[in-house]
Parts: structure tokens; sequence; C-alpha cells
């Protein structure tokens, strides 16, 4: 039993925590930028702005996060198939060259030769330019717009595939994730557990001032998240430090 918890994911590795500490770190410091909350206030329409102005939040939200899945942003599979033909795409992974350019991916189709160009951004106004993209991208967006809406928004990672925004409503951080339908996309924190079968070691939500380990606030496997962590072998130290390492960089 325990071998197949230790098995069934690898601990985060130190590089793999830093560079997610530095993504996150820059993407707070733009939520927390009024020249980039002002563009994206801007963005969005002035009927849904309005309905943010009363004090039930959930109603807003539901349009914010509707608006943005259905009318604004384009998905981006990671394994695209050909338009034209439907037939798998050839890829490519460039490294970025830049603090906002993460890295670019090139999809090509060896029998039509159509060619699908997708940058994966870090900068909050090039995201909102280019309306495209995964997971990362839709969330380092949509916390933004919210935000902007002086709703207060943070970042969540949970170091297997998939990142989503918290949002502090009557005091309380609650759970928003725009890649998702409503009404799963607002306060459905054990969707990912129940529903794609995460097995979690570490959920971390981030600010500029500092990050918190909300992984059980995703799972109601608690005991078996810290067992999964026990398992890890001393020499990653996965959970020494954080807060002050994120206070570092």
């Amino acid at each position: 039993m325990l071998k197949r918890i230790f098995a069934s994911r690898k601990a985060p590795t130190p590089g793999a925590i830093n560079n997610t500490f530095v993504l996150y770190k820059r993407i707070s410091a733009q939520y927390a930028n009024q020249d980039i909350l002002d563009y994206v206030r801007r963005l969005i329409p002035e009927e849904i702005v309005k309905k943010t102005k009363i004090e039930d939040k959930e109603e807003p939200l539901k349009s914010v996060l509707q608006w943005f899945k259905s009318d604004f942003m384009r998905w981006i599979p990671k394994d695209p198939k050909c338009e034209r033909c439907n037939l798998p795409m050839s890829s490519q992974f460039i490294r970025g060259i830049s603090w906002n350019l993460r890295s670019t991916e090139r999809y090509m189709c060896n029998n039509c030769g159509l060619t699908i160009i997708f940058p994966r951004y870090e900068d909050i106004l090039k995201i909102a330019e280019t309306r495209t993209g995964r997971c990362s991208e839709w969330s380092m967006l949509f916390g933004a717009l919210l935000n902007s809406l002086s709703i207060r928004t943070r970042i969540v990672h949970d170091y297997l595939d998939h990142c989503w925004n918290e949002s502090l409503i009557n005091e309380k951080w609650i759970h928003v994730d725009s890649t998702l339908a409503y009404p799963i996309s607002f306060d459905h924190p054990y969707y990912y557990e129940q529903n794609w079968s995460k097995k979690y070691s570490y959920v971390l939500a981030f600010s500029s001032n500092g990050l918190e380990d909300v992984t059980q606030r995703y799972t109601q496997q608690w005991d078996i998240v810290q067992l999964r962590r026990k398992g890890y072998k001393k020499s990653t130290k996965v959970e020494e430090g954080f807060a002050d390492i994120y206070s570092r960089i």
C-alpha cells in the first residue's frame, strides 16, 4: 500500500520549486501593478463590471467566469491536431529568451504543413493581447482581471499539471478555476481529486508577500497526502524553507 502511495508521484525537485516560485512571484507583483490592473479592467464588458459592485460576489463572479471562458480566451490543447487534416502535429519546444517569454511551442502538420506558434508568456499584458493559452495563462490573466475589480485574488499551483485561482470572499479564500465550466469553476475544491484522480503532495497559493500551503483545502485524503510526503527521500527537503526561499527571490 505504502509503495503504491509513494510511487504514484515523485516529489517536486528543488529546481522545479524554485522556477515556480520565481514565476508566481512575478505574477503576484503584476497583480499589484495598478497600470496593469487598469488596462485589463478595460477589457471587461461594462455590464459585467457593474454586477461586481453588489455585495454578494458569487453572481458577478459567475458572469466574469462565463464571459472569460466562452467569449474571451482560447484554449490550446497539449497535443493539437491539424484543423485541416485532423492529424497529430509534430512539436518543437524552444526555451524563452527573456523573463516575460517562458518558452515557445511550435506545432507543424507533416501532411499539409500547417504551423501553429504558441508563445508561453508570463507577461499578463501579452496574455491579454493574445487571449490564448492553457491553465497557467488563463489563471495568470484571470487573477489580474479579478484584482482589477477589487476582488482580491491569488494564484494556486498543484505541482502536478494544473493551476487555478483563489479569491478572498467574506474573509475566506475560495477556489476559482476559469478553465472549468460554471458552477464547477466556483468553490469546488475537491473536483480535481474526485474527477481527475489527483494525488497531491503540495498545493501552494502565491501572493506578493508570501505563500501558503493550501493542500488540505483540496483533498479529502489528507492522511494519505501526509504519508506521501513522508515517503520522499529526506535529501529532497521539499517541505523545508518554502517561505524563506520565496522571500529571498
